[in-house]
């Protein structure tokens, strides 16, 4: 008699901002609040733990990375490998509110985007970001990080595969879509080579906007999409602290995506009063809608030193989204979400949404197709678990 194959359960993971200094952990990186950290993560029951590398910390000039920075993420592997946990280190541009970590060489001091802030060692620097995908010093430096990452790293056993940016479009708008596919084969071939997998974490501004991304010109690149969505940014409803409108839209992520690549979802927290029920909601939706993996936004809301600093001096709102408050104590929000996830759950058949769509037709016509989608969606059958209420 042949035995099934065991079926995969849904992931729980968040990712690492600490009391103290929120994002920026690995530019005063210390070991024994790391140690502590990740021991309270594995205590959560979380299995992954994302940590954003930030570029100006890593590759601060664009022939080497910083050996320091390689030292220290030896040490947050091995202390992660102890506490069995899995960890998705995070390259590249990684969009922080309006913000994103670069070194001087990344920054075009010539040019201004508005609602863009390119910050080095926690200060706002004149100028815009250089373009990732298609400027040749960038793309160059971009190599040499990945394989310097990949020579040391590679075959590590805490770390689960590597990512390639999170809502890089947010503040490294790619001029074509191609430019953002050409990108990530070139560096999903070069991890390739070393048997390792990428994903790369997309933003639900990627499906309620067109901006130059497309799920499924993507999908087949990488071994995995994260989707991160904030509830109360949805502009095709006003119900932000409702989980329809997130079950929703991942369900028309994973159609958008093809239907077959694994997705994560990553969720932020909406405000306190409804952050509960809220958590409850999206946590066992995104389960039974065949999620590869349900994502906290962060470990711990920010402390004080994180009051000032960008992109909290502008958006203090970002310092509460913690699976943890200041105190070590779980939030509203983590308390209701660890109850959900901690609890091995059986990964389901992805529920794609709707049956069929035309991708071109769709984003020349939003914002109305996105609407008219969730209307449609509104009014389906109940019968099945996307269906809340």
């Amino acid at each position: 008699m042949v035995t099934p194959p065991a079926r995969e359960s849904v992931l729980a993971g968040v990712t690492y901002w600490s009391r103290d200094l929120g994002p920026y952990v690995w530019h005063e990186f210390d070991p024994e609040r790391v140690r502590a950290d990740l021991r309270a993560m594995a205590s959560a029951q979380f299995r992954v733990v994302r940590t954003l590398l930030p570029w100006d910390r890593f590759m601060p000039t664009p022939d080497r990375v910083d050996d320091s920075r390689l030292r220290d993420l030896e040490v947050f592997l091995d202390v992660a490998a102890q506490e069995t946990l899995s960890v998705i280190p995070v390259l590249f541009a990684q969009s922080i509110g309006d913000c994103v970590m670069l070194p001087v060489y990344a920054i075009d001091v010539g040019v201004k985007r508005p609602g863009v802030r390119a910050i080095t060692d926690g200060v706002v620097q004149p100028g815009a970001p250089r373009d990732q995908y298609t400027d040749a010093r960038m793309l160059e430096a971009e190599l040499v990080w990945l394989d310097s990452m990949l020579a040391a790293f590679a075959g590590h056993p805490a770390v689960a595969m590597w990512d390639l940016g999170h809502d890089p479009a947010n503040v490294m708008r790619p001029r074509r879509i191609d430019d953002m596919v050409r990108w990530a084969q070139l560096l999903k071939s070069r991890a390739g080579e070393r048997e390792q997998q990428c994903m790369l974490t997309l933003s639900s501004r990627d499906v309620t906007t067109a901006r130059g991304v497309r799920l499924g010109a993507l999908a087949p690149s990488l071994d995995a999409l994260g989707f991160d969505v904030d509830p109360k940014a949805l502009g095709f409803t006003s119900e932000a602290v409702d989980a329809r409108p997130l079950v929703f839209v991942t369900q028309l992520a994973l159609r958008l995506a093809g239907g077959a690549c694994p997705l994560y979802v990553h969720v932020d927290a909406p405000l306190p009063a409804d952050a509960a029920r809220f958590a409850a909601e999206a946590a066992d939706a995104l389960a039974d809608i065949g999620s590869a993996a349900r994502f906290a936004a962060a470990w711990s809301d920010g402390g004080p030193r994180t009051a000032t600093v960008p992109p909290f001096d502008t958006h203090p709102e970002l310092r509460m989204r913690g699976i943890v408050d200041i105190t070590g104590e779980r939030t509203a929000f983590g308390a209701a979400w660890l109850a959900r996830v901690a609890a091995e759950r059986e990964r389901q058949t992805p529920e794609p949404w709707p049956d069929d769509i035309d991708v071109v037709e769709y984003y020349a016509n939003l914002p109305e197709s996105i609407s008219d989608l969730y209307a449609g969606w509104r009014g389906a059958s109940s019968d099945g678990p996307a269906m809340l209420g």
